[in-house]
């Protein structure tokens, strides 16, 4: 047998030999099949009810945000003070006069978020809160995010993980009129508040 001939023969031999292989793998016995139907209809069952617990979910928050806000820890010996809560009940926002710091025009302050649902990070990691220090410029109506960092679970708890950026490249973001953003800006800020300017 010359070389091309042989290199034919191993070819055909390596052909039949996926062929085989390709069949076997495929082939399911009626029991497998049945096993493997019944495993599918479960699992769909059980995404249908995960999906419609989540509705119901939803909808009790939407109708009474404050009832999912008050099963979570105040964590009041952090300072932490409610600020706002979204219509739908999908996050709140805690404040704290703890560590706040006032340098001229600039405050910084920490607020905590907690959410209902998990969200993600940038680097695909799930979290259930974060706090975040803010550095509000009362002069000119802008803020920027100096560190955050996100757990696993509400009220702070769980696995951590921080981001924090350099003050020098922190970019300054516009405080945009009638959000929460503004509301907590006027809290960090001292103006219009009814709690203690920011030493």
């Amino acid at each position: 047998m010359n070389g091309t001939s042989s290199r034919r023969f191993a070819a055909m031999v390596l052909v039949a030999i996926c062929l085989v292989y390709r069949s076997v793998a495929v082939a399911q016995t009626p029991e497998q099949e049945k096993m493997w139907a019944e495993q599918r209809a479960q699992v769909q069952a059980e995404d249908r009810a995960k999906a419609e617990r989540l509705a119901k979910e939803r909808e009790a928050r939407r109708a009474e945000p404050m009832a999912w806000v008050r099963t979570l820890d105040p964590m009041s010996s952090g300072g932490w003070t409610f600020r706002s809560v979204a219509g739908d009940g999908s996050w709140v926002i805690y404040s704290t006069e703890h560590q706040m710091k006032r340098s001229g025009r600039l405050v910084t302050a920490w607020l905590r978020r907690e959410y209902a649902e998990p969200q993600r990070t940038g680097g695909g990691d799930a979290y259930m809160s974060d706090v975040e220090k803010i550095q509000y410029d009362c002069a000119k109506e802008r803020a920027r995010v100096l560190l955050v960092i996100y757990y696993a679970a509400n009220n702070l708890a769980g696995s951590q993980q921080t981001e924090e950026a350099d003050p020098k490249q922190a970019t300054w973001d516009p405080i945009v009129p009638g959000t929460q953003s503004e509301l907590i800006f006027h809290w960090a800020c001292g103006v219009g508040s009814t709690g203690a300017r920011p030493r």
